[in-house]
């Protein structure tokens, strides 16, 4: 593992030592589908390594084997493979991802920017930041800070998302006096020309409205599971001894439960409300940034 990784890997119990590991990396690097990128499966079980480094580095206590097999189960794998590969400068995975997310970034920046100049400027950008530059004899690029947890596409919202709020930023500190996005003259509110795709507060409130009809319908027992590990921050071995199930079994109910509650809420929004798949996945990448849904109010009213 790189020596740059030390002191957030060292704060942990070394993944060598965790039961089953490497079984678990082997399991999940047939799954994504790594090798077609050139990936080893050594490659791919270090980057699974630093994944679960960066997801429990704030956290007090190390990580039960359980909760290390659960978040590692929950990456998104294929997405993650198809980074490493682009990290590694294969030219089979840039191809896969210039099919796939080419015409994305393009239409993200300009459904952010609402300037279709702006946006080709910005998808320019950043694919020449994105393919990386070598430095010291390593390719350096923004896919090094991609793990899996989300999907590529919701991580490439954010990133286009932020980079264009720093842009905007850096633009109105330079220049005070301008005017910004047409007739929006910018003054004390930054926040009233910050770019932001005008449909996002309709998609948020209809998935709120979905995955609160949706929780609400679950079976107590799995809304049970869901406060103490989500709201209650209980460990996977804690739930199951409130729950008389194995931290295992837990495990596995909330995966379950999670796999439900996406399904209902992407039929909800499609025949509900008669949203495009485009729109359900904006609604899902809207939903994983900053959101305020309360689970735990909406895990009460349940009760009630």
């Amino acid at each position: 593992m790189a020596p740059a990784d030390d002191g957030v890997i060292g704060a942990m119990r070394p993944l060598g030592v965790i039961a089953g590991f490497g079984e678990l990396a082997r399991r999940l690097y047939e799954r994504s589908g790594a090798s077609r990128w050139s990936v080893s499966e050594a490659e791919f079980s270090a980057a699974l390594a630093l994944a679960v480094a960066r997801r429990f580095a704030d956290v007090g206590a190390a990580p039960s084997d359980a909760e290390v097999a659960a978040f590692l189960d929950s990456l998104h794998l294929e997405d993650f493979a198809l980074a490493l590969g682009c990290r590694a400068g294969v030219d089979a995975a840039w191809r896969e991802f210039d099919s796939r997310f080419r015409s994305l970034i393009e239409k993200i920046a300009c459904s952010i920017t609402r300037d279709a100049d702006r946006a080709r400027e910005i998808a320019g950008s950043l694919y020449g930041d994105l393919y990386g530059a070598a430095r010291g004899g390593e390719r350096r690029s923004p896919l090094d800070h991609y793990h899996g947890r989300s999907a590529l596409g919701a991580w490439l919202r954010a990133v286009i998302a932020q980079r264009e709020a720093q842009a905007w930023r850096a633009a109105y500190r330079a220049h005070p006096a301008a005017e910004f996005d047409g007739d929006a003259a910018v003054s004390g509110n930054h926040a009233a020309a910050e770019p932001e795709d005008p449909d996002r507060a309709r998609l948020l409130a209809l998935v709120a409205t979905a995955l609160s009809r949706t929780i609400k319908a679950l079976d107590s027992r799995d809304r049970m599971r869901l406060s103490c590990y989500y709201v209650q921050e209980l460990t996977l071995a804690e739930t199951g001894a409130l729950l008389g199930e194995h931290e295992s079994t837990v495990s596995r109910n909330l995966a379950r439960t999670r796999a439900e509650i996406r399904r209902a809420v992407e039929d909800s929004l499609r025949q509900e409300y008669r949203l495009s798949d485009d729109q359900i996945e904006r609604c899902f990448e809207y939903a994983a940034g900053d959101w305020p849904f309360d689970l735990a109010r909406t895990l009460a009213q349940a009760r009630g």
